[in-house]
């Protein structure tokens, strides 16, 4: 929401008296010391929040995060202007939770101030906007704002996606929605809490555990083998079970989750499950030059990869791409022209590729030679 300061005709007597008056006296209003009501009162920190006079904007913008309880609570519960309420949301620290949910409870509250607060509040106040399904259709960019919350029950999230699906309100940020819905319509115990909350946020929390160097001894180029396992718990790690997680939980685990999650479900035998991963907008660098260099990953997102400008600009992956055996043909032939000497000669005598790629290797480096390159 674009905040500006409120027409002087729409301000209340009191207020519109204050915010012209002198220095002094705002600055009274702007630490709590004003004679005003104390919906006013907001109403006037906020009106100053814009005033010309550097230190009374200064002094405004920093007064919601001291105003005590008993003076924000009342007023927060009154029927405040969105701008106002929208202006004291974003300056009240996530920690004030009764503060917030008079924001949430009040009917004047826009759908934009509820999507703000839907990416940073904890699992207590989401529930609360959860609960309002009116709201929820109108504004699908608050189901996407909470399916991007890691602290959303994913009990909650299913639920939301179910009611707009079953409203025909597409969600064009949430990847893979299409199928998604299609899962969830599916399987009837997909929104239930008791099953559902409890292995997503196991999962979600176990990976939050793993240390940088144990997500990096993960081997780029295996499954979850038994292996594998024996390795993680030598390490002192926790494995996560992912294959005891539904589709649509993997899909959200691979958009929201960290490196961990995103270097095993690149490799999940479900393209869609794969494709979320590599899309995923935490995904680092080194993330894709790994991705594009494991023999694991379907096809698919070897071509994405291959076919985005954006990541074939960084010589390692056009490196990684040409060595890998399931990168398109037609695509690693367009990639071997950029490669240094000394990797091109590693390509042409590679046994892992096809032929067809240490071929062409020998003919460019025959090529270059002949040219003088």
């Amino acid at each position: 929401m674009k905040l500006g300061p409120l027409p002087v005709d729409t301000l209340p007597p009191a207020v519109a008296s204050l915010v012209h008056g002198a220095t002094p006296g705002k600055l009274m209003a702007v630490r709590g010391m004003a004679p005003l009501r104390p919906a006013e009162l907001l109403t006037a920190i906020y009106q100053l929040s814009f005033d010309g006079d550097p230190t009374v904007q200064a002094a405004a913008e920093s007064a919601p995060a001291g105003m005590p309880d008993r003076i924000l609570l009342g007023a927060l519960g009154e029927r405040l202007l969105p701008a106002v309420l929208h202006f004291f949301a974003e300056r009240t620290p996530a920690t004030r939770r009764p503060v917030l949910e008079k924001i949430l409870y009040n009917q004047a509250t826009a759908d934009e101030t509820f999507v703000h607060l839907a990416k940073t509040l904890d699992e207590q106040e989401l529930e609360i906007i959860f609960q309002n399904e009116v709201r929820l259709l109108r504004c699908p960019a608050l189901v996407e704002a909470l399916y991007f919350n890691k602290q959303a029950r994913m009990s909650s999230v299913s639920r939301a996606l179910e009611l707009c699906v079953r409203n025909h309100v597409h969600l064009d940020g949430i990847p893979g929605f299409a199928e998604t819905a299609a899962a969830l319509l599916a399987d009837s115990s997909a929104a239930a809490p008791a099953e559902t909350d409890q292995t997503f946020a196991a999962a979600l929390a176990q990976a939050e555990m793993l240390s940088v160097d144990q997500i990096e001894a993960v081997p780029a180029d295996e499954g979850a083998s038994a292996e594998v396992v024996e390795a993680d718990k030598q390490r002192g790690g926790t494995f996560i079970k992912f294959d005891e997680l539904k589709m649509h939980e993997k899909i959200r685990l691979a958009t929201i989750g960290n490196a961990y999650c995103r270097r095993v479900l690149i490799r999940d035998t479900n393209r869609l499950v794969a494709m979320t991963a590599v899309r995923s907008p935490s995904i680092t660098p080194d993330e894709i030059v790994a991705a594009a260099a494991s023999r694991s990953v379907c096809e698919d997102v070897i071509r994405f990869i291959a076919n985005s400008r954006e990541h074939v600009k960084h010589y390692p992956v056009k490196q990684a791409l040409a060595n890998n055996p399931k990168c398109p043909i037609s695509l690693s032939l367009r990639l071997i022209s950029y490669l240094h000497a000394n990797d091109l000669k590693n390509l042409a005598r590679s046994k892992n590729i096809p032929g067809a790629i240490s071929s062409a290797a020998k003919e460019l480096i025959q090529t270059r030679k002949n040219s003088g390159a």
